[in-house]
């Protein structure tokens, strides 16, 4: 049985940046990872000044990862070869995967994703905060639109990360809202549900 990882670099760009350019890159490179071994799923998310709360034009793809070789097959001599060609390489925020669950939406193309990160407080017991974390996941799954979501923690800095699908658009809940250009899901059976640890 293989860990998940959940995986996102985010690449900000100029306020009066052409993300025509970034939406086109998308249409004809987005392909490219649909049959990608070892991927459950690859969010090609995108942010733009003035559009649903946010202030910066970005490009952020996610990544939940059903075992690390295929993880380590895109970084290193992979298609990540051509983020770092076009933008240069940004830093991998990356994440264990402690669940993983399906919404009402689950059979519909999501078009929209949301990011909630929260500090776990140093006071608090993380295994409790964990699993009161994931019920929290899976009651904002439960809004209609939800197609799925992840809950992931960074244990060097102690956060936890709710990343979820829509179907539409992401709730207010989510600090942080992306379009979604195009998903690439060739292994999405693989990617274990429920609590993970």
């Amino acid at each position: 049985m293989y860990d998940m990882d959940a995986m996102q670099y985010e690449i900000t760009l100029p306020a009066d940046y052409d993300m025509g350019i970034i939406r086109e890159r998308v249409a004809t490179r987005g392909h490219l990872l649909d049959d990608f071994d070892g991927l459950g799923l690859k969010v090609y998310g995108i942010r733009e000044r003035g559009v649903d709360g946010s202030t910066l034009n970005q490009y952020s793809p996610f990544y939940l990862w059903h075992n690390e070789a295929g993880m380590k097959a895109f970084l290193f001599g992979g298609p990540f070869a051509g983020i770092i060609d076009s933008f240069g390489r940004p830093p991998v925020q990356r994440w264990t995967v402690l669940g993983f669950e399906e919404g009402p939406a689950f059979g519909t193309p999501p078009v929209a994703a949301g990011k909630h990160v929260e500090p776990i407080p140093a006071e608090a017991d993380p295994v409790t905060f964990l699993g009161e974390a994931l019920d929290g996941l899976r009651e904002h799954l439960r809004i209609d639109g939800a197609h799925s979501g992840a809950l992931a923690v960074d244990p060097h800095t102690w956060q936890v990360v709710r990343y979820s699908l829509w179907s539409g658009e992401a709730p207010k809940s989510d600090e942080v809202r992306y379009t979604i250009l195009h998903l690439s899901s060739p292994h999405l059976d693989k990617l274990r549900r429920g609590r993970l640890w």
